[in-house]
């Protein structure tokens, strides 16, 4: 007879009470009412299989029949929902499970155990399997997308510290992790340990280990990665991977596993910046689509997000790590999705309506929420999307609310100026040309043009009491509002640095835009080009050809590259006779007749790496900044460009501090 602890509880207490109440019951087993009263029905439902019946009479329980039958009974472990749904998804991909298994392994009922495998089911679509679950169970994914699933239960289940200390204690309590061989953990843990891996974050080292532990568990399962894919690592993650597979003396790792290995720390490490220059394996269509999200966000709200500089960065890396290991079994109903579904209602839909369109899958409730959080915090700290102006009416002294207008605007960046008012100058001032009106006291007769909803009082102190009040106020004036005609002003920034003014003046002086004489031949523009900078560089070339790219619905295309050859950074336009057709970040075929042509010596300055790294990112992530480089003319992608250097002298010398 198999039986859960609380059953063996409900079963003991009775047999030694003869007969028990529930709150009797509840005392021992402490859990709810609700719950307990599932296991009731559990045992009235499976005792009569042994010649025992549960009998409630009154408010009483007692157990009748051959109650000897009770002591030959093994107890079952108790899992979680969570345990039980990770669990089951590794038993069947490592094809170790039916319907029956579950229900005997978990002691669940048929209904619950279905009800599971649907549960299993909705979560493998979302990463972009499925199961079948006629004539048996099988999980439909690659090898690939498998190894991924089981890296992402894990990463569920143990926490980075428990992954770097690993021990025989942490395998003997985790249930999940039981599903593996403990000698992968160890020679993992020890492998990495003698390698000394340095400057990597534990979290990024810690889902590494696991991807090398879930390798060996497939290898020694007799799964290999597919041949079809053509990973091509770069040499430090070469490198990286070899270092450790060398510290795994007791296992063979053919040159497949390798690049699949090395191809999984380009990912999660060294490509997880997200900076294309110069790197000959940028998923660029992954960032089309990204930008392509933002734009179709900012469209349908009418919010412009691709104003704030931050968002993209924030969405590509977030998103490129969903999709690199999905979240699994995630609460779409705890509180974080609920609040956000009900406080931005619009919002969300929208979200959830453009990932679902533009990465054509499906997402779970819970990452939608989380997305939508990214947009939101843009929405409070960026003076860009949505600049607010903002008129303060009062009756108190200039300085003091002259702090009080400053704190404002240090809790809310996005307000962009405060006019400062005495109240017997309110009817002097056109109250329409301001997106918030906040008052220091209850004004009656003289506000009968204000209604309740429109402005927001404030206390007359200079500290702010209430600032999530604030904050909310001004959440429901921005609902009723849209943002106003934006002036994109080119930002002038004093440099301080002698080091960095220097570099940045040798690529702005270097800055031309000349035309080409070409033929409409790809290739053999991109030889008259080269000629034309007299950079004569057979490996250059050959890198230009596989690391060019277009920008779909525009006439630009990217060039980049490093040689030797090269005698200093440049960034130049070529603008064509002739058009050419090439592969756009979306993978389809495009023209263009202006080439952004970026290169740099094999050896680049860091400062010079940055700026250019700025360059490269305004082409594909601003869509003001592509337009201008789409007019070709000098003056304007001029000043641009010293826009773009100001501002990344600011960020730089930030970082560095």
């Amino acid at each position: 007879m198999l039986v859960t602890k609380r059953e063996q509880q409900i079963i003991d207490e009775i047999v030694k009470k003869g007969q028990v109440s529930i709150a009797e019951l509840l005392d021992v087993v402490g859990v709810s009412r609700r719950t307990l009263y599932r296991d009731l029905q559990n045992l009235q439902d499976f005792l009569p299989n042994y010649q025992v019946s549960l009998i409630k009479i009154d408010q009483f329980y007692s157990l009748k029949g051959e109650l000897s039958n009770l002591t030959d009974k093994r107890v079952v472990e108790d899992y979680t929902q969570n345990e039980r749904h990770f669990m089951e998804l590794i038993l069947l991909i490592f094809e170790q499970a039916k319907l029956a298994d579950f229900m005997s392994r978990f002691a669940i009922s048929q209904p619950t155990a279905t009800n599971d495998l649907k549960i299993i089911e909705k979560n493998l679509t979302f990463a972009g399997n499925g199961l079948v679950r006629e004539g048996g169970l099988e999980v439909i994914a690659s090898e690939y997308s498998k190894r991924t699933l089981l890296v992402s239960c894990l990463v569920s289940n143990l926490s980075t510290r428990d992954i770097f200390n690993f021990s025989d204690a942490i395998y003997q309590e985790n249930k999940v992790v039981q599903l593996f061989q403990k000698a992968y953990f160890e020679s993992v843990t020890i492998a990495f340990e003698r390698s000394k891996i340095s400057n990597i974050s534990d979290r990024t080292q810690g889902i590494l280990r696991l991807f090398f532990i879930v390798t060996l568990e497939r290898l020694g399962q007799q799964h290999l990665i597919e041949n079809h894919y053509q990973f091509r690592p770069s040499k430090k993650a070469l490198d990286f991977v070899t270092k450790i597979v060398q510290n795994l003396p007791d296992f063979r790792l053919n040159l497949p596993e390798i690049m699949y290995l090395s191809h999984m720390v380009d990912v999660l490490h060294f490509d997880k910046g997200g900076n294309f220059l110069f790197n000959e394996k940028y998923d660029t269509s992954f960032s089309y689509k990204v930008r392509q999200f933002i734009e179709d966000v900012s469209v349908t709200t009418g919010l412009n997000f691709s104003r704030d500089e931050k968002i993209f960065a924030l969405l590509n890396t977030h998103l490129r790590s969903s999709f690199t290991l999905p979240q699994l079994f995630s609460d779409d109903k705890n509180d974080l999705v609920i609040r956000v579904q009900e406080e931005h209602a619009r919002l969300f839909k929208v979200i959830s309506r453009c990932l679902a369109d533009v990465f054509d899958k499906k997402f779970s409730k819970h990452e939608v929420a989380l997305i939508t959080l990214h947009f939101l915090a843009t929405l409070e700290c960026s003076s860009r999307v949505f600049p607010m102006t903002a008129l303060l009416i009062t009756s108190r002294g200039r300085v003091s609310m002259a702090i009080l207008a400053r704190n404002l605007q240090t809790q809310f960046s996005f307000i962009t100026s405060i006019k400062i008012i005495q109240v017997s100058q309110m009817h002097q001032e056109d109250l329409s040309h301001f997106d918030i009106i906040f008052m220091t006291e209850k004004i009656e007769d003289d506000a009968k043009e204000l209604s309740s909803e429109s402005f927001i009082q404030l206390s007359s102190s200079i500290g702010l009491s209430n600032v999530s009040g604030i904050a909310r106020d001004i959440r429901k004036l921005r609902a009723k509002r849209t943002p106003r005609p934006q002036n994109d002003t080119m930002i002038e920034n004093p440099l301080d640095f002698q080091d960095f003014f220097l570099k940045s003046q040798v690529i702005l002086q270097n800055f031309s835009i000349s035309e080409l004489t070409n033929i409409a031949d790809f290739n053999e523009t991109i030889y008259d080009l080269m000629r034309a900078d007299n950079l004569i560089d057979w490996d250059l070339l050959e890198r230009f050809k596989r690391t060019s790219f277009g920008i779909p619905k525009t006439n630009l295309v990217l060039i980049h590259g490093i040689s030797k050859v090269v005698p200093r950074p440049e960034f130049k336009i070529f603008d064509l006779t002739q058009e050419i057709e090439v592969m756009g970040m979306d993978k389809e075929p495009m023209t263009a007749n202006l080439i952004l042509f970026l290169t740099a010596p094999q050896s680049i300055d860091e400062i010079y790496n940055y700026i250019l790294g700025k360059i490269s990112s305004s082409i594909i992530e601003n869509t003001l900044y592509t337009t201008i480089y789409s007019s070709g003319n000098y003056e304007i992608v001029y000043e641009l460009l010293n826009k773009i250097i100001g501002e990344s002298f600011t960020k730089y010398t930030t970082e560095e501090q």
